[in-house]
């Protein structure tokens, strides 16, 4: 009678197992549409078995039944880690592409009409107003056509430093999402190990949502995960902890200016006040290493918000920032020895500040996309304008009696303005917002002679409001309102053509090269050409990489989702299959029952 109770509970627990089968395999279908579910999988096993006789070494048993062995989260852990890294290098080169992408547009279309086009326009109207320097309307048209160049400039320059504003919110905003990912994940390690303490169920649902926080940190910033025995996990963001048991290690934001260690190891002026890096709440350090340019090799290259800073940069830069190689001295360009030795001192001080600065410019300007262009428009705009400005305004050396060595307008070399009451020199065309060019003073010259003279107010890295930056001129208002005060005349009255043969000579002279570490000199046309080039060619390289992860992630999310992703139309078998057993099991109990009771009746007459 026992074996026979025994064969009921083969059959209980068939519908027990395939009511918990089925009631699986419609979780599945309800979230077959449900962001970043993992199906689930009924693993089920043989029960325990009974001994019933034993017939020489044969032993005799009977099953009990099948039972639950797992209910089973199907995941590949290898799949998961590849889609991660990917997602994230595909996103940190997006970030960059989208940067330069947006950038060309400043360049590209501005009032309908490309910089490009206004550079043409400024070179014709310098043409024009070289045929007939003497005519009004070629100088007004030539001042006028300055001042559009000038506006569009300045429109290029303010539109690069709002983008780079709109990246710091941007970066921002990912700092807090990160912190908010943390807090989730940690919730949800608690609530996995609350739900599994039993050792009854998995809960499978909290871990779907776990990996799919863990999936959208991925794409923001290089993750590791470390998974417990436990089921819960240890979340590693640049190689530190971010969640752990018992605590979250948060990130906050701070001014670049105002950490110390950067400003220890880079000397970051106020341009860098406004902008803010990721750094870990609780001691401030820095969550990248900006010492260390992210690169493919050494696979640092991940997520958005290290492809926003690499975009962004750290401070508003102008040409300043690109370091000029100074140029060897000649002996035959010296009267003697002395003076030739005293150059070459020179000349060996200021290679090594060049070597310095060299080295500044790769590692903090030209890897980032927005400063190093900012840098390069703005040594485009310093050349033409300080070239234009010493043609109508040049200046000689003069030693003083105390051996110092300054620059004073030549008044010999330099034209006047055209008509009566307008007889003298020094009219610029680009005028600094903040320093005149020329400060009146008496001096003392090295042979003793005193004279009146403008003496010129040189240009200093460390004041701002110095330099003809982009972003600090304006065109000189006083020929706005009397071209006839540009000095293209001589104290005779007659046209100095010479002074406008010298601005139309400037469009062809080489001025710099693209990049201290190119070897080509360029005029300004060529240098704007070969600035373009290169930003064409960094946002070439960024889509190619972009596109490169996107089918590598396309090619790695449907394999995962082979194996993750569920199928309606294999649900929907694995249903048809667990009710036919189930319906198979209710038979065979059904079939038990009425077998115990036709004994019992039997044996009971």
């Amino acid at each position: 009678m026992g074996g026979t109770m025994g064969r009921l509970s083969v059959g209980v627990t068939g519908l027990q197992t395939n009511q918990y089968a089925l009631n699986t395999t419609a979780h599945n279908l309800m979230n077959t549409q449900t962001k970043g579910y993992g199906r689930q999988q009924v693993m089920l096993t043989d029960r325990a078995y009974n001994v019933v006789g034993k017939d020489g070494t044969i032993i005799q048993k009977a099953g009990l039944g099948v039972v639950t062995a797992e209910l089973k989260h199907v995941r590949d852990n290898f799949a998961d880690l590849a889609y991660r890294a990917e997602t994230g290098r595909l996103d940190y080169y997006k970030a960059q592409y989208e940067t330069v992408e947006e950038i060309e547009g400043y360049f590209g279309e501005l009032q309908g009409q490309t910089f490009n086009d206004t550079l043409d326009a400024f070179w014709k109207a310098l043409q024009e107003m070289q045929k007939e320097t003497s005519s009004i309307v070629t100088r007004s048209s030539f001042i006028a056509t300055a001042q559009t160049f000038l506006d569009r400039a300045q429109i290029i320059r303010n539109s690069l430093v709002t983008y780079q504003s709109n990246l710091n919110v941007e970066i921002k905003g990912h700092v807090s999402r990160i912190n908010e990912l943390a807090k989730e994940i940690y919730e949800l390690n608690d609530n996995i190990l609350a739900a599994e303490a039993s050792n009854i169920e998995n809960a499978n649902d909290y871990r779907d949502a776990r990996d799919l926080a863990i999936d959208e940190l991925s794409a923001l910033v290089n993750t590791e995960i470390v998974t417990s025995k436990d089921g819960t996990i240890e979340v590693f963001i640049e190689g530190k902890c971010l969640v752990t048991k018992g605590h979250i290690y948060e990130l906050t934001t701070m001014r670049v200016s105002d950490n110390d260690v950067y400003k220890r190891d880079y000397d970051f002026t106020s341009d860098a006040a406004d902008f803010i890096m990721p750094v870990w709440a609780d001691d401030e350090s820095a969550l990248f290493n900006i010492k260390k340019i992210p690169s493919t090799e050494t696979e640092t290259d991940i997520g958005v918000i290290k492809g926003l800073m690499m975009s962004r940069g750290y401070f508003v830069s102008n040409y300043t920032d690109v370091p000029v190689k100074p140029t060897r001295p000649v002996s035959d360009d010296f009267d003697n020895d002395a003076d030739y030795q005293a150059a070459m001192a020179q000349y060996m001080i200021d290679s090594d500040q060049y070597s310095k600065d060299l080295e500044y410019f790769n590692k903090l300007v030209e890897p980032y996309t927005i400063t190093n262009l900012m840098a390069q428009f703005d040594v485009l705009v310093h050349g033409m304008v300080t070239g234009m400005n010493d043609v109508l305004c040049p200046n000689k050396e003069v030693e003083l009696a105390d051996g110092t060595k300054i620059k004073i307008l030549d008044e010999e070399a330099a034209g006047i303005g055209m008509g009566e009451g307008n007889e003298y020199p020094g009219t610029e065309l680009f005028v600094r917002k903040g320093t005149p060019r020329y400060t009146k003073q008496t001096i003392t010259l090295a042979d003793g002679t005193t004279m009146e003279a403008q003496v010129y107010n040189e240009e200093d890295p460390d004041d701002y409001y110095s330099l003809y930056s982009v972003g600090n001129i304006t065109v000189n208002i006083e020929l706005t309102q009397d071209p006839s005060l540009l000095p293209l005349s001589r104290q005779s009255g007659e046209e100095a053509q010479v002074v406008a043969d010298k601005l139309l000579d400037l469009w062809n002279s080489k001025f710099a090269t693209v990049s201290p570490n190119s070897l080509v000199d360029c005029n300004f046309k060529d240098y704007y050409a070969g600035m373009m080039e290169d930003l064409s060619d960094r946002g070439y390289t960024h889509k190619s990489m972009m596109e490169t992860q996107q089918q590598a992630v396309v090619d790695i999310d449907n394999y995962r989702q082979e194996v993750v992703g569920v199928s309606s139309d294999e649900e929907l078998s694995n249903m048809i299959k667990f009710q036919h057993a189930y319906n198979a099991a209710s038979r065979y109990v059904n079939t038990v029952s009425e077998m115990i009771e036709h004994l019992i009746n039997r044996l009971g007459a």
